[in-house]
């Protein structure tokens, strides 16, 4: 069934159309992957479907009963809001008129009219919340870090069901593990969704078809992300074989022309402008993606060589004792939860920042060049060109003699045209890439990169992949695009946000592999022992496992026919979790006034009894943290038939 239908629609802006005679069809459980370049129009087009924007030409239709929820690439929250009013209340317009009845003294649920949530609705969001590590409802939102602001802008586009989920740029700020979180999230919803990423993992993982923005025209794919490569891949080739032939064909006319009766002149003329401009279309068409490149000055046997370092931030230790050597040529990944000390462990390398404890030893070849996560603050009356005459007039790439400031620009895709254009002018992808020029003409021998896909579109993601891979010298980098990590780096750090950094050989892929592997093994041991084992504290109460696994398939008409509605006591079940979940919340707020300061008191105002050291309460906090899992899930089966 038809919820969505887009037909011959054409959106422009002052540099020009972004799109005509657009067509897309969305049916109720199609899950598309939007992809386009940077400026192509996908934030445009989902504008369009929301009815924020309006189309230029053609027309879009909805289905009578449509709904949607929509996740924004820009999360504005106005100051003074809670988690409970980012949640309850929609845009920011709203949200600031809830904030002003609030200081009023109103009540700023007159606000809300029809989006006043049910009690299901409330629980739903308490839950995804709860999951997402946002524990406190009235939480003031201006505190939040970019990361948690996305989470809670997650929990509020996933609770209310909507016949269709928009989300543009949704894995942006998000570490490793609230991605894989999202990405089951979505496979089990029974909605359809339309998407904008730049991470390529995630988009392979939950769409069942592609739509492409190229050239100002919407293309549409069936399949994943994956059998879209594939596609595009034959197209090229055929396209390429076409261009060579069309090209051959206007070369033989341009001969023929040229060598024709001066009687014939004026004809000629006008024949071969046409030519020109048909081979400049052509030219166009089949440009490249951007490469890459600088010259890798030579690096020696040292390159970094940490001793006992370690980091302390308000209280918490965010890693300590960790001793480890970067060898040349060798490429490592980071990875863990925000928060844990990733960025930072880059900074202290950098120099940036003084560990707390520890050493960081830097060979005496080393050039190092640092891609930060956010844009370095500049001049925004610069133009592009001038900022990058600023480093140097000339530059020298692999097999190239020194190119000037323009040239060099022109092999990063910023055509001359574009390079008279201010600083304060440019997109944030055209910014991002711009800073990683700045980056590469320092002819670098070691690159420290810092969530370096975050506004990249996904060409200029797969041309600097390309460009890590052959890099002679060494990198380092934090990154949750899980592909980049898997494709270039030979080892990893893991952190784990309680203090700890694992190291490990091998790809991203391999680490899940063995990850799984030791859940499996665990989960059997606790099997083994849970009949001779008890809680291990009298806050926490009875336990209450996920429903077991059986040989019925899940969804089968058995299953339903079994599960369908609630007993007796699976309702009182029902009822106790959130109260159970709630203890365990509280607990686990006191572990953590603890690992801020392990001498002061917990919320009550009692002293903390046990665990007495970070050890032990690192353990603990992590048994809980486990223990809601369960209960969560436990709840939510139990909530999904109520």
């Amino acid at each position: 069934m038809s919820i969505l239908s887009v037909k011959d629609a054409g959106f422009s802006r002052k540099a020009g159309p972004l799109f005509e005679h657009a067509y897309l069809e969305i049916e109720a459980h199609d899950r598309i992957g939007l992809i386009g370049r940077n400026g192509a129009g996908k934030s445009s087009l989902l504008g369009l479907l929301i009815r924020e924007l309006v189309p230029d030409s053609g027309e879009i239709a909805w289905a009578r009963d449509f709904s949607y929820s929509y996740l924004s690439q820009n999360i504005e929250v106005p100051d003074g809001v809670t988690l409970r009013d980012f949640l309850y209340l929609g845009n920011a317009t709203e949200i600031s008129a809830a904030v002003e009845k609030k200081e009023r003294g109103a009540d700023p649920a007159d606000n809300r009219q029809s989006n006043v949530p049910t009690i299901s609705l409330e629980n739903r969001y308490r839950a995804l919340c709860r999951e997402l590590g946002l524990s406190d409802m009235d939480a003031s939102l201006q505190y939040f870090s970019g990361g948690e602001r996305k989470k809670a802008a997650l929990a509020r586009t996933l609770a209310p069901y909507s016949s269709l989920l928009v989300l543009d740029e949704p894995t942006n700020h998000l570490d490793v593990q609230t991605i894989e979180w999202f990405e089951s999230k979505l496979a089990a919803k029974d909605q359809a969704f339309i998407l904008v990423t730049h991470d390529r993992w995630f988009l392979d993982s939950v769409v069942n078809s592609i739509v492409e923005i190229d050239r100002h025209t919407l293309h549409s794919y069936p399949g994943s992300y994956s059998k879209f490569l594939e596609r595009k891949a034959v197209d090229i080739a055929s396209l390429d074989h076409m261009e060579n032939k069309r090209l051959a064909n206007l070369k033989i006319e341009l001969e023929w022309l040229n060598r024709g009766a001066r009687a014939r002149a004026t004809k000629s003329e006008r024949r071969k402008k046409e030519i020109e401009k048909m081979r400049k279309s052509l030219l166009e068409e089949a440009r490249s993606k951007v490469i890459f490149a600088s010259n890798v000055a030579r690096l020696g046997k040292k390159v970094c060589v940490m001793r006992g370092l370690g980091l302390s931030y308000g209280g918490r230790r965010l890693f300590g004792d960790f001793s480890w050597e970067l060898g040349p040529g060798t490429k490592v990944g980071i990875v863990g939860p925000n928060g844990s000390g990733k960025t930072s462990l880059l900074k202290i390398i950098a120099g940036q920042l003084e560990p707390t404890e520890g050493s960081v030893e830097i060979g005496q070849t080393v050039r190092m060049s640092m891609f930060a996560q956010t844009n370095e603050a500049v001049d925004g009356e610069l133009s592009v060109l001038d900022f990058i005459r600023e480093h140097a007039e000339h530059f020298a790439l692999p097999g190239t003699s020194d190119l000037d400031a323009e040239s060099l620009l022109e092999r990063f895709d910023f055509p001359r045209t574009f390079q008279k254009q201010k600083l304060r002018s440019l997109s944030g992808g055209e910014m991002r890439r711009l800073m990683l020029v700045r980056v590469l003409v320092e002819s670098p021998n070691f690159l420290l990169l810092d969530e370096p896909t975050n506004d990249l579109d996904i060409e200029t993601i797969e041309s600097l992949e390309t460009y890590c891979a052959e890099f002679s010298g060494s990198v380092l980098m934090v990154s949750h695009d899980r592909l980049l990590v898997d494709r270039l780096a030979d080892e990893l750090l893991i952190f784990d946000g309680h203090g700890q950094i694992e190291r490990f050989h091998g790809s991203y892929f391999d680490w899940k592999l063995a990850d799984a592997e030791r859940a499996e093994a665990a989960s059997r041991a606790g099997a083994a022992a849970a009949p001779r084992s008890n809680a291990t504290s009298s806050n926490i109460g009875k336990r209450t496992m996920p429903a077991q696994a059986s040989d019925t398939a899940p969804g089968s008409p058995i299953q339903a026919s079994k599960s369908n509605k609630l007993s007796y006591k699976e309702k009182q079940e029902l009822a106790g979790l959130l109260k159970e979940i709630d203890a365990l919340e509280s607990e686990k707020r006191n572990l953590d006034t603890f690992f801020q300061d392990p001498s002061g008191a917990i919320s009550g105002g009692a002293p903390f009894p046990a665990p007495i050291d970070f050890v032990e309460a690192g353990r603990h906090y992590e048994e809980i943290d486990r223990l809601i899992a369960e209960k969560l899930a436990r709840w939510e089966e139990l909530a999904s038939r109520e």
